[in-house]
């Protein structure tokens, strides 16, 4: 994986992404749009009230997911661009940010509820979302199973391969 900061041995972070970590970063953020692929046997089943397939209707939301991830990353860099000083903590800083640059003072009392509130979304986010990829992992796992053997794995089964999915995860985060 691709450095996207280094320590100039002076306290500061020098930025270091390219193209690739630029990438990547858009593909994290269409990850929530790639749960419409759960939805896909139930797309592909719909039909129309003219007894038409609209299964094709699906690759639109897709599209509209990448569209939306990569118009995402780019408000990112121009915001990170406008306001270099931001650092890691560049969410909740836009969002003060956006009080605290205002003309108007009566502004500005919301920006420390705001820095509060996107920075708890943030976070948040981060803790729920690891957990909604494991367990649509191992749900996964259990319906190809089951689509290819005609078994249903047990309970403990899909647990197992959401601990090693998740061990395997982390592993591979460490490493990068």
């Amino acid at each position: 994986m691709a450095e996207v900061s280094t320590s100039t041995g002076t306290g500061e972070v020098k930025a270091t992404l390219g193209l690739t970590g630029a990438t990547m970063n858009a593909m994290a953020l269409i990850a929530p749009g790639a749960f419409l692929w759960t939805t896909y046997q139930l797309q592909a089943a719909a039909t129309a009230p003219d007894g038409s397939s609209v299964a094709s209707d699906i690759w639109s939301g897709i599209g509209f997911a990448l569209i939306l991830a990569f118009l995402t990353a780019v408000s990112y860099a121009q915001l990170a661009r406008i306001y270099p000083e931001a650092g890691f903590g560049s969410c909740y800083y836009f969002a003060e940010k956006a009080f605290l640059d205002r003309d108007n003072k009566s502004h500005h009392r919301f920006a420390r509820l705001a820095k509060l509130v996107t920075g708890w979304a943030a976070h948040l986010f981060y803790w729920v979302y690891p957990g909604c990829m494991v367990a649509f992992t191992a749900t996964l796992v259990g319906y190809l199973y089951q689509q290819v053997t005609g078994d249903t794995l047990s309970t403990l089964s899909l647990t197992l391969i959401a601990v090693v999915f998740s061990v395997l995860t982390g592993y591979i985060a460490v490493r990068a």
